[in-house]
């Protein structure tokens, strides 16, 4: 027998959850009130049943044309569970659930289209164009991709014949100049270092005067330490550069979504998410943006340098939130 404990805001809501995942063999053991909402306890008997598979349910379902076990409105259930599943929080998921399948109920005949018609509802996306209109910085917490974003950004505007100046702005010490090189054998010889902030105002003032714009790709910032933001808002103030997150699909939902909203106090309006293609559950990175009212710029759904970036849509969002959505098939899409 396997038995797992469910918690929701009701109880309609957690047997939603149960059949979902478990299937419509499941019985419930037990159930209590708690603060918020239910516990319920449920089992299912691996002899007498179908074995449950790594895959939900509610993608089996989707496939096969089931009808799940929602109580009015089965599409509802199966994109909330479909975000449960990704790891995203519970109010997320019952709003996109909401905003698609409950606004036009039985319009929708695959679980992806109402997802992707509720997140056209909550979220921006706002992709960067490959000619930049203005200089971008590039922040975020550490070992969340800046470097590679910078490269995959500069990369991007030598294919599209739009230059972009890397401009690795090395702080810290950490040798940030060699890093972007080491990504950027072609561009090699565009890549400029600042190891001081003179040296940064200086060398944006003599790339202002070329007229040519820089990727600015900035040492990691602790979105916990109010300095770091202070200082972020300080360079940003100064510089009159876009301060864009570079925030990774990586980590526990809550703490994404306390750095996204403390960035988002120090200017931040558009991000890039990362490491899309190293992650299974998406839910927590894409609920936290949401939340803290970022903009989708790009989507970072390979490892390559060279068409690395994905420009942001509602039904891309939607894609990466059903399991069985490859990165590699999405970056086919109209990634240019």
């Amino acid at each position: 027998m396997r038995m797992k404990m469910f918690a929701a805001e009701s109880m309609e809501a957690a047997k939603a959850m149960i059949f979902a995942e478990m299937g419509s063999d499941a019985v419930i053991l037990s159930e209590r009130e708690v603060d918020g909402g239910v516990e319920v306890r449920a089992a299912i008997d691996r002899m007498g049943a179908a074995a449950v598979g790594n895959e939900p349910v509610f993608l089996r379902d989707a496939r096969a044309g089931g009808h799940g076990r929602g109580i009015d409105n089965p599409m509802y259930a199966r994109v909330r569970d479909a975000l449960l599943w990704h790891g995203a929080p519970q109010r997320f998921a019952d709003r996109v659930a909401h905003e698609g399948a409950g606004r036009l109920p039985g319009q929708f005949s695959a679980p992806e289209d109402a997802m992707a018609e509720a997140l056209g509802r909550m979220v921006t996306c706002d992709p960067i164009p490959a000619r930049f209109d203005r200089d971008i910085l590039l922040v975020g917490p550490p070992g969340h991709g800046r470097t590679a974003t910078a490269a995959k950004l500069t990369r991007r505007a030598s294919m599209a014949r739009a230059e972009v100046i890397p401009l690795a702005a090395d702080l810290d010490g950490s040798g940030a100049g060699a890093q972007l090189a080491a990504y950027l054998e072609l561009e090699r010889d565009q890549i400029r270092v600042a190891d001081t902030p003179d040296a940064l105002f200086a060398t944006l003032r003599t790339l202002r005067k070329e007229n040519r714009r820089c990727v600015i790709d900035l040492p990691a910032i602790n979105p916990f330490e109010g300095d770091d933001l202070a200082s972020l808002a300080d360079l940003v103030a100064a510089i009159r550069a876009e301060p864009v997150l570079v925030l990774s699909a990586e980590g526990h939902p809550d703490d994404l979504a306390e750095a996204a909203r403390a960035f988002q106090r120090a200017g931040v309006r558009r991000a890039i998410l990362t490491k899309l293609d190293v992650v299974r559950r998406r839910g927590g990175a894409i609920a936290a943006l949401t939340s803290a009212g970022i903009a989708f710029s790009h989507l970072a759904i390979t490892p390559f340098i060279g068409g690395g970036l994905v420009p942001a849509a509602p039904s891309r969002l939607s894609a990466l939130l059903m399991e069985e959505a490859r990165g590699d098939v999405i970056a086919l899409r109209g990634a240019a």
